[in-house]
């Protein structure tokens, strides 16, 4: 191959010799094979290289084009990049907004439950009343986005055992803080279970207490003013999901019966469980039937005797407010106090008192001092338990307050 290349070359570009003659000297050249081949490469490289800038000249960037053409190819060049850019801005936007709106609504949500379970378990400057809807046989009202709704001493729930709590909604917003959120409303069901439990526990507590002097708990809470007026509470109803629908039940229920609660604890507080003898004393005449100390037939006592020396100290069983203060026939000195719930205590045969006619009384405050007036035959004090003008067992209130201490 070599050799075939050689004798090409050597075909093509044998030696030459040039001679010139001037002046009557004569002159010559000699063009070697590799010079020639040299200056023929040399010449083949510079007609590729003009053929290449003007095929570049005519069809591909010329310096030479006029500079608008120019600048509207560059500026449609960035125009695309900028359309493109501005899309992809406007698609992070709308993810954005939506990411927003989806973390917004979670947290009103956790706030509303924080307010709700903040007012639940008597924290009234943590928060505000949480909107919880309504209850059971009651009408919502949505005007100007607020809805009354009247205290009731019934729940929505009934009264049993809950084993089976329903959990808080699974939240998905796409964001790396659902966990801990989801995590935060488990820990807000919890609190919810442990605020039924103990409601529930009072309730049947006072009811109890209730029960335990031979009393009906419903005729008790009518005696009280409880379920008068209402409170306002803001609900946003386009914000009430189905996801929340269990959590605002829930609320409302425990809301009713922390109303109930309350109406409990304060009938419970009117009701006469103390001891009306500051002292130890011992009683010397029952509740009921027994041989009347001066005529010796049968006749019925509608309270307790205790007995004692002159001026033993007499206590409210409650607070209230003395009612009456003075004599009255066969009991002689009498105090009368108004425990409020329909309850009235009396204090006969006294021998002095310390109290005034519409004065206000604590429970173990001391009233009056014992003695013999009236129909008596010895100092005692006779005590008396009236609830809507019937006369109870004092006895019974004393076995309840025992309990309750």
């Amino acid at each position: 191959m070599q050799g075939s290349i050689r004798g090409w070359i050597l075909q093509h570009f044998p030696e030459r010799q040039i001679y010139l003659r001037s002046g009557g000297e004569v002159k010559y050249y000699v063009l070697t094979t590799r010079l020639q081949v040299l200056v023929s490469t040399l010449l083949t490289v510079m007609a590729v290289w003009c053929a290449y800038t003007m095929v570049n000249l005519f069809f591909g960037h010329n310096p030479l084009r006029p500079a608008s053409q120019e600048v509207k190819r560059v500026q449609a060049h960035y125009q695309r990049l900028l359309a493109d850019a501005q899309a992809k801005e406007g698609n992070a936007r709308l993810m954005l907004d939506e990411q927003r709106e989806n973390f917004e609504r979670m947290a009103k949500s956790f706030e509303e439950r924080h307010e709700a379970l903040s007012q639940i378990m008597g924290n009234a400057d943590m928060a505000k009343p949480a909107s919880v809807g309504a209850m059971k046989g009651e009408t919502l009202s949505f005007t100007s986005n607020r809805v009354l709704m009247a205290p009731a001493t019934r729940d929505v729930m009934p009264r049993s055992a809950r084993k089976v709590v329903t959990q808080t909604a699974e939240l998905n917003t796409g964001l790396d803080i659902d966990r801990s959120l989801n995590s935060l409303g488990e820990t807000q069901d919890a609190i919810l279970t442990s605020a039924e439990d103990k409601t529930l526990d009072q309730i049947e507590i006072n009811r109890a207490l209730i029960r335990a002097v031979d009393m009906n708990v419903d005729t008790v809470l009518q005696e009280s003013s409880f379920g008068k007026g209402g409170l306002f509470l803001p609900v946003d109803p386009s914000q009430v999901t189905t996801n929340e629908n269990g959590f605002v039940s829930r609320v409302a229920s425990i809301q009713a019966r922390l109303a109930e609660v309350d109406a409990l604890e304060d009938a419970v507080n009117s009701m006469p469980l103390g001891h009306p003898v500051g002292v130890e004393t011992y009683k010397t005449s029952a509740f009921g039937m027994r041989k009347d100390p001066f005529t010796k037939r049968p006749t019925f006592h509608q309270g307790l005797d205790f007995g004692g020396q002159r001026l033993t100290p007499i206590v409210a069983t409650a607070s209230g407010t003395v009612s009456y203060v003075g004599r009255r026939g066969n009991y002689g000195r009498v105090v009368e106090i108004d425990h409020g719930h329909g309850f009235i205590t009396r204090y006969a045969h006294l021998h002095k008192t310390f109290v005034k006619r519409g004065q206000k009384i604590e429970k173990g405050e001391k009233i009056a001092g014992m003695g013999s007036t009236g129909r008596s035959t010895a100092n005692h004090l006779h005590y008396e338990v009236h609830f809507q003008g019937r006369v109870y067992d004092p006895n019974k209130f004393l076995k309840a307050g025992l309990y309750v201490q």
